[in-house]
């Protein structure tokens, strides 16, 4: 299939499109059980999917830097621009954040944002780890 100069070939574009919409629905059904098991009074899946996409990320991307060709180059669109941009919610974040703040609940704006900072660096780091000892 032909594709206009600077842009990415087919197989790459449905690598993306399979992988967010796997991550899109598994990000859904995180949201779903934990709001069931926790209520909305923080925002619990949003922490979750954050703090475990950033492992994965990192030890994705550690892979295929320790390891070249151990993960296709399509496999490795699928699996971080497609599944982890699909599963991890930066906007989710914010506007959960902004939401904490307008209900008034000043004392979780900034635990949810350290939460989110710290479990995010500290989950890189994990995936980093876990992808060097593999």
């Amino acid at each position: 299939m032909p594709t206009l100069p600077g842009l990415p070939g087919a197989e790459q574009l449905l690598a993306v499109l399979i992988g967010g919409a796997v991550g899109s629905v598994a990000r859904f059904l995180v949201g779903h059980i934990f709001g069931n098991w926790f209520g909305a009074t923080f925002p619990w899946a949003t922490l979750v999917v954050n703090s475990t996409g950033s492992i994965w990320l990192g030890y994705i991307a550690t892979m295929t830097i320790l390891k070249p060709g151990t993960i296709d180059p399509n496999m490795r669109l699928l699996l971080t621009t497609g599944f982890a941009g699909g599963f991890t919610t930066y906007s989710s974040f914010t506007f959960e954040t902004l939401a904490l703040y307008q209900r008034g609940e000043f004392d979780l704006v900034p635990l949810n944002i350290v939460c989110n900072l710290i479990l995010g660096f500290l989950g890189a780091w994990l995936g980093i780890v876990i992808a060097r000892l593999t």
